[in-house]
């Protein structure tokens, strides 16, 4: 985002927020060298995002004592908070304007109580904080400071924000509203963001209020776009390649606008417990309900909402199943519950999605993601490369290009390339079995045999061709699993599968003999 400046007034060099006139109110004072502009600029435009008034010069301050004058009146009279901004090019000045500003601000520092924020350091770089020394055997680099660089920067950018709100005597910002202030600034990374906010957040019950209402913004996004009318309508264009590029396109898009919810829910499926994991279950459960109901438009694009609900799905068997926290699996896949107008009985979010749901176009569509996604390249370039022969269609198009999308959410977790598939393979395999098993039950309850007679659970991905080509096998280890701990099967314990140990063999017995046939179609 461009600052629009045009509401405030000038003086001298100096850019002052309405209301404020310098020595007077309450504002920021933005310390820093002239070749810094460019990060300044971003952590200016943080602050008015914010509404928080700042005094900055906006050119390489003259001589004459009038202009320290002015700087003195700054900082001594009216800043209530001094930014300090050091990089490398403030390391290399040996004279600079900034340096007789930090002068003034330590014997400032010096006479304010201790314990009290006022002097906070930015970094701009990985570069060390100047020893200054503040008396009392202390260092300028013993202070809090705020790294404004690399992956943290929206994290530190919103911490920083809550911060000077609070030094002012303003109400605290909620971690949705900090959210929403770095990213009007146009310097969130939302992914990032929400992973560290979950992370902190999930942990201390006092803040579990602020981190529903974080999450219920994530969801209420998601949702307002699978809502849009226009979404979904045509055209989709007058050749293939167009109806591809226009449905990958609006695929990705989907996928953008989850990818903030997956993060976390990676973070709360991991580290959380079953009575901590309500936001997100709901949101899960609004994704796959909202897939379901009636929508006019465009089948193919109409046909895209399930893919919110599938990804997520996928990542949280993904988070739960690999930290084997299978009571967390049941609260965010099973227990949640949907209706559907073609079932009397609600349906679990597990048999309500699969990786077949979002697209009917014979997989080109998802084996043109999945090859964009692999290769770094187009959505034309890559549907031309398998028109054209240069390559084959994937097995499993859709699995491919979640397990690429995916990977970075669960670096920190699955850091290596085979502990990241061999995961993704159980996490596959188990919403698959869970399936099988919902779908059993629905069998055995049902006064209807024919219409059960082809049911089968359709979460059959990467795990096929990779069995089938001796990377493991999935069904049989948990088949393994099973006959060797019997009814204290974790995931039994879980109470999984209802906890009952005939009905967990019955659905591997069910789910194996499909994957089985897969695999040896895949085998070339």
């Amino acid at each position: 985002m461009s600052a629009d400046i045009s509401h405030l007034k000038v003086s001298g060099d100096a850019v002052i927020l309405p209301d404020m006139e310098l020595g007077e109110g309450k504002h920021v004072f933005v310390s820093y060298v002239r070749e810094d502009d460019t990060q300044v600029d971003e952590l200016c435009a943080v602050l008015e995002a914010a509404q928080i008034p700042y005094w900055r010069d906006r050119k390489s301050l003259g001589p004459g004592d009038a202009w320290k004058s002015e700087i003195r009146k700054a900082i001594q009279s009216g800043s209530l908070v001094f930014l300090a901004c050091f990089s490398d090019n403030s390391r290399a000045k040996d004279v600079s304007h900034m340096n007789e500003e930090l002068t003034l601000a330590v014997d400032e520092y010096r006479k304010r109580p201790p314990g009290r924020p006022w002097f906070i350091p930015i970094r701009f770089d990985a570069g060390d904080i100047p020893d200054w020394d503040l008396g009392a055997g202390r260092q300028l680099g013993d202070l809090n400071y705020v790294d404004l660089f690399g992956k943290s920067y929206a994290t530190s950018a919103a911490s920083l924000v809550t911060t000077v709100h609070n030094v002012m005597g303003e109400r605290r910002l909620s971690p949705a509203a900090a959210l929403e202030v770095v990213e009007n600034a146009n310097i969130a990374e939302r992914v990032d963001m929400l992973k560290q906010l979950t992370k902190e957040m999930l942990v201390d019950p006092a803040r579990r209020i602020e981190l529903d209402e974080l999450i219920a913004q994530e969801v209420q996004r998601v949702l307002a776009m699978l809502k849009d009318g226009e979404r979904v309508s045509g055209p989709l264009g007058k050749t293939d390649d167009e109806r591809v590029d226009r449905l990958a396109s609006e695929s990705e898009k989907l996928w953008e606008q989850v990818k903030p919810f997956c993060a976390s829910l990676q973070v709360a499926a991991r580290w959380g417990d079953p009575d901590s994991l309500t936001p997100w279950a709901n949101g899960l459960r609004s994704f796959v309900q909202a897939a379901t109901k009636p929508e006019g438009g465009i089948s193919a694009l109409v046909d895209l909402r399930h893919l919110p609900g599938m990804i997520g799905l996928m990542t949280a068997g993904i988070a739960s199943i690999s930290s084997r926290r299978w009571a967390n699996l049941k609260t965010l896949v099973v227990d949640p519950t949907i209706r559907d107008r073609y079932e009397s009985r609600p349906l679990a979010l597990v048999e309500a999605t699969d990786f077949y749901k979002p697209f009917d176009d014979q997989n080109w569509t998802s084996n043109t993601l999945a090859r964009a996604a692999k290769e770094g390249v187009s959505f034309p370039e890559a549907y031309k490369d398998f028109i054209e022969r240069r390559v084959g269609k994937f097995h499993t198009p859709v699995a491919e290009w979640l397990y690429i999308i995916l990977k970075p959410i669960f670096a920190d977790q699955l850091p290596d390339e085979d502990s990241y598939a061999a995961e993704f393979d159980r996490a596959e395999v188990m919403l698959g079995v869970l399936a099988q098993d919902l779908q059993n039950v629905r069998k055995d309850a049902s006064t209807d045999e024919g219409r059960w007679n082809w049911t089968r659970s359709f979460w059959f991905g990467r795990s096929t061709w990779r069995a089938s080509h001796s990377y493991g096998n999935p069904v049989g280890d948990f088949r393994h699993e099973l006959a060797t701990e019997g009814r204290h099967w974790s995931p039994l314990n879980a109470q999984l599968f209802g906890g009952e140990e005939a009905r967990a063999s019955a659905a591997l017995e069910n789910y194996g003999e499909n994957f089985e046939q897969l695999a040896k179609q895949r085998n070339f």
